[in-house]
């Protein structure tokens, strides 16, 4: 597969899951949560809830939108670039900051005392802990590996 056809197989599921993510956030996630919310926490807890959840796709798209770049540098043959490096690193610091928000959010929802009428609430966001932080590691991790590569492609350069 030539760099062009990876670049644009990536930019396709990135816009692909930029679409399912407002979709997810900004759709079926206030409907799902609604009537529990509502119930259980008040109309206040349910559009706190929901503004969280809308705050927190903010560095999500932050991160599409970098990786949108990376793509860009795949398709030029520029994959172990620094700029690439970079990215990966702001990529794991958007993802820190939601890996921090639902952090915070799962203590308000002990401290409120939110989970014994919505205590199923506490696994989807155990998960997005979970994932976010998943994503902070593998990204700076990429990011070192890219920064790495970067150096020994142009000492590779410069030799020729």
């Amino acid at each position: 597969m030539r760099q062009t056809e990876m670049s644009g197989y990536l930019k396709v599921v990135t816009a692909g899951v930029g679409v399912l993510l407002l979709v997810f956030l900004f759709w079926f996630l206030p409907l799902v949560l609604k009537e529990p919310l509502t119930s259980t926490a008040g109309e206040g807890g349910y559009r706190g809830t929901c503004g969280l959840i809308w705050f927190s796709a903010v560095p999500a798209f932050l991160c599409l939108i970098r990786f949108w770049g990376i793509c860009e540098s795949i398709r030029k043959d520029r994959s172990f670039s620094m700029e690439n490096a970079v990215r990966l690193k702001r990529m794991s610091q958007y993802m820190l900051i939601d890996a921090v928000l639902y952090t915070g959010f799962l203590v308000w929802f002990f401290l409120a005392g939110w989970y014994q009428g919505v205590a199923w609430l506490v696994f989807p966001v155990l998960l997005a802990v979970f994932i976010s932080v998943t994503l902070v590691v593998l990204c700076a991790a990429l990011s070192h590996l890219v920064q790495k590569a970067g150096r020994m492609q142009e000492e590779q350069e410069l030799t020729i």
